[in-house]
């Protein structure tokens, strides 16, 4: 069980569990006033209510292709004060339909693509990009994303690479990037915001934890309206 001060995530037993790096991505994904966002792959749903709590004005639209993970976070949605608000769908992206043009897509994807995979079949969906090829994530959002719109997305730092030049040759240009240190001194995840004009990215670095391990400022300020 893990505590927010707006919502609960009761039931993470499968797939992957809230982490840091998925409550970071939920936390960095900024848009002035968003009417239509889209989370994919939203796991426990932890990332659609972040977001259905900063954007009160806002329609999410959250996707999960595991069955077991989608009923989590359907009892984990249904039982926060944003039930409303979250539209959810058992549903696979690579094949998802829309009428709607949505502000704000937040993704946080599986980039395991040579990895030996385990025996636990739902994380291993979470996990390996089998599920969701970051080639089709680039072609699918960018038919989905409103022409001033914004695609947050996080990956290790050698995926992001390979993922920028992939985006950019599809029409998707980084607007943000955020290095993301576990500790001072070593980037170990890269966020990145793109949207469909090309500008000088707005670069910056966040330190989770200072040298005494204790959390750094900054992610305590970027944190502290949903962290208890």
């Amino acid at each position: 069980m893990f505590h927010f001060k707006q919502f609960s995530i009761l039931h993470q037993t499968e797939g992957l569990k809230v982490n840091t790096d998925g409550c970071l991505l939920g936390a960095l994904s900024k848009f002035a006033d968003p009417k239509h966002c889209l989370d994919i792959g939203t796991g426990t749903g932890v990332i659609a209510m972040m977001l259905a709590q900063q954007y009160s004005n806002s329609k999410i639209t959250a996707l999960e292709l595991n069955k077991v993970a989608y009923q989590q976070a359907k009892l984990n949605i249904q039982a926060s004060v944003f039930k409303q608000q979250i539209d959810l769908f058992n549903a696979d992206f690579t094949t998802y339909h829309s009428e709607t043009l949505y502000d704000l897509i937040v993704c946080n994807p599986p980039y395991f693509s040579k990895h030996l995979q385990g025996p636990n079949a739902n994380k291993n969906m979470a996990l390996h990009s089998d599920t969701l090829p970051p080639n089709i994530l680039i072609e699918k959002v960018y038919a989905l994303l409103h022409p001033d719109g914004l695609f947050m997305v996080i990956y290790p730092i050698v995926e992001m690479e390979q993922f920028k030049k992939s985006a950019a040759s599809m029409g998707l240009y980084p607007s943000y990037i955020y290095h993301i240190q576990n500790k001072p001194g070593k980037s170990y995840r890269t966020i990145i915001g793109f949207g469909k004009t090309e500008v000088e990215p707005i670069e910056s670095t966040l330190v989770i934890m200072n040298s005494n391990g204790q959390r750094s400022e900054k992610f305590s300020e970027i944190m502290h309206v949903f962290y208890l």
